[in-house]
């Protein structure tokens, strides 16, 4: 058996004093839990959302199986943990493993007896594409961009793999966590500060404290590491998603290591089935501590391409439309001045349409009014009133006016898509402002924080019919009639549709 993650230090840690070595699995979570973890050095982008719940959830069943409840406070009893969760098999945290029968980490013994018996190919040269990341957009990673991988090249993106993957073709099927299998796995919580271990820690107490609500869904003690058992890949040898326990880290894929002349080889295998037996009715609704769920339906948010909008956030943090997961709760022990953290790789049929990371700082005023119901309630209409003013200024103020302006005075004569680049703007403007004004309109009462909000409004559809109006076409001899016919418009529907910014404030 080859680099064990129990006590090889196969992963490189930058730590507080900003020196960099190497780590056993333990020993991070043992610093995890002690803050002196800055960051981990080959970890990508698109990966960290992946590292964050693998730590968090294998960290949770640990210490609610093997510690009676309470985090260790030394690396060796961290192992002793790990070691425990895996059933005494040291081969479950070695990346290499000779012996087929036996697991190695995140890959299933073979029961055919071989890996040629069992139809693997050494087919996946590098890291890059071993893990999710099928096409760039929205980040800067390219396939194949690890041209010398070590060891926690393929940890990391091996992790990515088993935990975030979705379908892509017949023989490679997707996780459970997920609303179908070109939906992604979105990540949602607060966060009192945005370290490594401040987040684990937090996250890691919401698991606990969580557990005991999913135990009629699921086995406590039931399988935790999913990669420890035997898989030939048929359909009849899924596990059942409630035999499972809440935390369990499944594997999606038939994934194997060899070591040949010092190089690491990766070998796959295509399947018959997923690994996890969960009716399709599910929609991804697991339990899942960072996914919220759509009330209609019932089924796990898929984030589409447009990222995190405000009006998506909003959505989710006063649960309009959504049921927010437990990482997304006020905590008794949360600070006052907190962030609001949200990631996604999202997922189309064959490519990647953007890897996603929003973090909302929430001010101390602002906390109370989301620990309390009652505020938070007066708060989630305020914010969805402020939604529908910005679509208001967008349908009644922008469209006619900016099409006018360009339409040569006939804004009927533009089509949407003339006036789109300028309504875009706008909405980008507006995201970017959204949530602070938000927060501090809540010392405010109703008259003062709309007057605020639609001023804020009127202020940048200003700066958007300014721009329009400097790239109109000005050739046209309708040029000055259309000019005038489009302020005309602007102004006349901006003191209809934003009557408090007109107000005289005293």
């Amino acid at each position: 058996m080859m680099h064990s993650l129990l006590d090889d230090p196969l992963l490189r840690v930058r730590h507080q004093d900003r020196s960099v070595r190497g780590q056993s699995l333990p020993k991070i979570l043992h610093r995890l839990t002690q803050e002196d973890i800055r960051s981990f050095e080959a970890l990508q982008a698109h990966q960290q959302q992946a590292w964050h719940s693998f730590l968090v959830q294998v960290a949770a069943m640990a210490v609610a199986r093997e510690t009676g409840g309470t985090p260790p406070g030394t690396a060796a009893t961290w192992r002793d943990a790990l070691l425990g969760l895996a059933g005494g098999d040291e081969a479950a945290w070695h990346l290499v493993v000779a012996d087929e029968s036996k697991p190695a980490f995140f890959q299933s013994p073979i029961p055919e007896g071989s890996l040629d018996d069992a139809g693997y190919k050494a087919d996946v040269p590098t890291p890059d594409q071993l893990d999710v990341l099928i096409t760039s957009k929205s980040h800067d990673v390219k396939a194949r961009r690890i041209r010398h991988p070590s060891p926690e090249h393929w940890i990391y993106a091996l992790v990515m793999l088993q935990t975030m993957e979705g379908f892509l073709g017949r023989g490679n099927y997707g996780i459970v966590r997920m609303n179908g299998g070109f939906g992604n796995r979105p990540f949602l919580g607060f966060a009192n500060d945005l370290s490594w271990g401040s987040r684990f820690r937090r996250d890691l107490d919401v698991l606990l404290s969580e557990r005991e609500t999913l135990s009629e869904r699921y086995t406590l003690d039931g399988p935790a590491l999913l990669w420890t058992a035997p898989w030939d890949g048929a359909k009849d040898s899924a596990i059942p998603l409630g035999n499972c326990d809440p935390y369990f880290l499944e594997v999606c894929r038939r994934i194997r290591f060899q070591e040949e002349n010092g190089t690491l080889v990766c070998w796959r295998s295509n399947t018959k089935g997923q690994r996890v037996d969960a009716p399709d009715s599910l929609n991804g609704d697991t339990g899942d501590p960072w996914t919220p769920i759509e009330k209609s339906g019932s089924k796990a948010l898929t984030l589409s391409g447009e990222g995190f909008t405000y009006e998506r956030l909003q959505e989710i943090v006063f649960e309009g439309e959504y049921t927010r997961p437990p990482a997304l709760q006020i905590q008794e022990t949360d600070n006052n001045n907190m962030y609001l953290v949200a990631q996604a790789l999202v997922r189309g049929q064959g490519k990647t349409e953007g890897l996603h990371h929003r973090v909302v700082p929430i001010p101390g005023r602002a906390t109370p009014s989301l620990r309390r119901k009652s505020k938070r309630e007066q708060l989630a209409q305020r914010a969805q009133s402020r939604v529908e003013r910005v679509q208001e200024v967008q349908r009644s103020i922008l469209y006619p006016a900016i099409g006018t302006l360009l339409g040569g005075g006939d804004a009927d004569a533009i089509d949407f898509d003339d006036v789109a680049p300028w309504i875009d703007a706008f909405d980008r403007a507006v995201d970017a402002r959204f949530f602070e004004s938000l927060w501090a309109s809540v010392e405010m009462d109703d008259s003062e924080a709309r007057r605020h909000w639609e001023s804020l409004l009127w202020d940048e559809a200003q700066t958007q019919f300014s721009d329009a109006e400097d790239h109109a076409p000005s050739s046209s001899t309708r040029y000055w009639r259309a000019r005038s016919s489009a302020r005309t418009i602007f102004h006349g529907a901006a003191r209809d549709t934003l009557k408090y910014a007109f107000s005289d404030a005293s």
